[in-house]
């Protein structure tokens, strides 16, 4: 089993948005995982609703530069449409949306092996600009060799955990799109970010002796 460590930075600001938020905008402290694989299928030049890579790897997150939610009154410009075609059926209005001033993540994905070389190519030479969030929120990146892991146990991690933890920001994030049939559902999971490293009992992957959780 390998891994592929990468860092990004959102060297401004990031929205990370709720799918389900209308009135205001609000935001998650952590880029969904359905977000860490838009990011990845973005590089790769795949289209759009291409879900191949969805169970390519397991995705660990450690948020290294963690802020507050900041919040700005903002215009925002209403569009129905489906594919590439987009017409402005509603007014624009001013709303609340929620971002987070420079936030930077590790990113850690476990996986096979040439998969993760495709990976790691693309993310180094990406066929399109990348973002994480929204498309205006462009961000530094930086890959990491791969490494052979590991998996075992341990009392203490200092990333994002699944469940609800004593001392920790919970989130329910997205994770993976779901076919059902003529539509796309959304699976969640909930996690805790940690403020301080979590002491308990982990099933980890070790990244030479770097111990992360990962789904």
């Amino acid at each position: 089993m390998f891994g592929l460590k990468f860092r990004v930075e959102c060297p401004y600001f990031a929205c990370f948005r709720h799918p389900t938020s209308t009135s205001i905008i609000l935001t998650y402290l952590i880029p969904p995982y359905t977000t860490i694989r838009g990011l990845i299928s973005n590089a790769m030049g795949l289209p759009r609703d291409d879900l191949r890579i969805q169970d390519w790897f397991k995705i660990g997150i450690k948020p290294v530069n963690l802020t507050q939610k900041n919040k700005e009154m903002a215009k925002i410009l209403k569009l129905k449409g489906s594919d590439e075609i987009y017409q402005r059926k509603f007014s624009s209005s001013p709303m609340f949306r929620e971002f987070i001033v420079n936030p930077i993540y590790e990113i850690y994905l476990i996986g096979d092996e040439e998969k993760l070389i495709k990976v790691s190519n693309a993310l180094e030479n990406p066929i399109r600009p990348l973002y994480l969030g929204i498309s205006d929120d462009l961000v530094d990146l930086e890959v990491l060799d791969l490494k052979e892991v590991t998996e075992c146990e341990t009392q203490e991690l200092n990333c994002v955990v699944e469940g609800i933890y004593e001392g920790c920001i919970v989130e329910k994030v997205p994770y993976k799109f779901l076919m059902r049939s003529k539509r796309i559902d959304l699976e969640y999971k909930t996690v805790s970010i940690p403020l301080k490293p979590l002491k308990g009992k982990f099933k980890a992957f070790s990244f030479e002796g770097e111990l992360i959780w990962a789904t």
